[in-house]
C-alpha cells in the first residue's frame, strides 16, 4: 500500500550539546523528496577568553599536568588568547526507513565554510633578555567536506529530536597571522630567530605551514595546511511545519 501519510516538510532546530562548549548552532531543514532533505547551518561562538571555555578546563584535566605551578602557569598563558568562531554548513541528507520525511537513519554528504579570529599576546625575549610584546592575531577561513550518520525522529506531532551520531570532514585552511609591534630594534639574527620560532609552531614533522616575515613594524605570515573537524554526538531539538 502507498505511503500516504502527511508529513512536515520543513524544520528548525538548535543544537543543545553545542551549548556546552558556548557555542550556538541552528539548521534549517527542507524536504526536496520523499527520502532527501536539504539541510542549511549557521554556528558561531563569540569571542571568548580560551581560559574561560568549557572545553579546555576538560583538556588540562584530561592532561593531568603533574604540578599545580606547572597548572597555574598553563592557565595564565591561556588567559592571554581569545578565540571566535563562526560556521556556515550546507548537507544533503538521505533518509532510510518506510515512513515518509526526515524521519530515520540518515546518510550527510556535507561542506562547511569556517571562518576563526584568534587573538594572543605572547612576549620574544632578545639579546640581553630584552622582552618585546607580541601582540598576535589571526584571521583563518577553511572550507572542507565529509560524510555524517545520524537519526532523526518525530517525537511530538511538531517536534524533532535529530542526532549526529558520528561524522568528520577534511579541506584546506588558510589565512593571515600578525602581530603589529616595534621590531625595529632586532638584530638580524634575532629576527631569524623569531621567524623560525613563529614557523616551527606550525610545523608537523618536515611539513611547514606558515611562511612568517619579521619587518620594522612587526611579524606577518601566510597560513596554508590541512582544515578538518568532527561531527558527533550532537542532539538537536527543532520544530516541524
Amino acid at each position: 500500500m502507498p505511503d500516504t501519510e502527511v508529513f512536515r516538510k520543513n524544520s528548525v532546530k538548535m543544537n543543545l550539546s553545542s551549548l556546552a562548549f558556548r557555542n550556538y548552532s541552528f539548521t534549517y531543514e527542507r524536504t526536496l523528496a520523499r527520502k532527501i532533505t536539504f539541510v542549511a547551518g549557521y554556528s558561531f561562538m563569540p569571542s571568548s577568553q580560551i581560559s574561560s571555555l568549557p572545553i579546555v578546563d576538560k583538556a588540562i584535566e584530561i592532561a593531568d599536568i603533574s604540578s599545580d605551578e606547572e597548572t597555574d602557569s598553563f592557565e595564565e598563558d591561556l588567559k592571554k588568547g581569545n578565540v571566535g568562531t563562526s560556521a556556515i554548513t550546507g548537507e544533503l541528507r538521505f533518509y532510510s526507513g518506510k515512513k515518509a520525511g526526515a524521519r530515520g537513519l540518515y546518510v550527510s554528504l556535507y561542506g562547511r565554510y569556517t571562518t576563526v579570529d584568534l587573538s594572543y599576546l605572547d612576549t620574544y625575549v632578545g639579546d640581553f633578555d630584552i622582552e618585546h610584546d607580541l601582540p598576535y592575531n589571526a584571521e583563518l577561513k577553511g572550507f572542507g567536506g565529509g560524510i555524517m550518520f545520524g537519526a532523526q525522529w518525530l517525537i511530538a506531532k511538531r517536534v524533532t529530536l535529530d542526532w549526529y551520531i558520528v561524522g568528520a570532514h577534511y579541506g584546506k585552511l588558510s589565512g593571515n597571522l600578525s602581530a603589529l609591534t616595534d621590531l625595529s630594534m632586532l638584530t638580524e639574527q634575532e629576527r631569524a630567530d623569531l621567524k623560525t620560532e613563529v614557523e616551527d609552531l606550525f610545523t608537523i614533522g618536515d611539513k611547514k605551514y606558515v611562511d612568517a616575515t619579521i619587518k620594522d613594524n612587526g611579524m606577518f605570515g601566510k597560513l596554508n595546511g590541512p582544515f578538518g573537524g568532527v561531527r558527533a554526538f550532537g542532539f538537536n531539538l527543532g520544530i516541524a511545519f
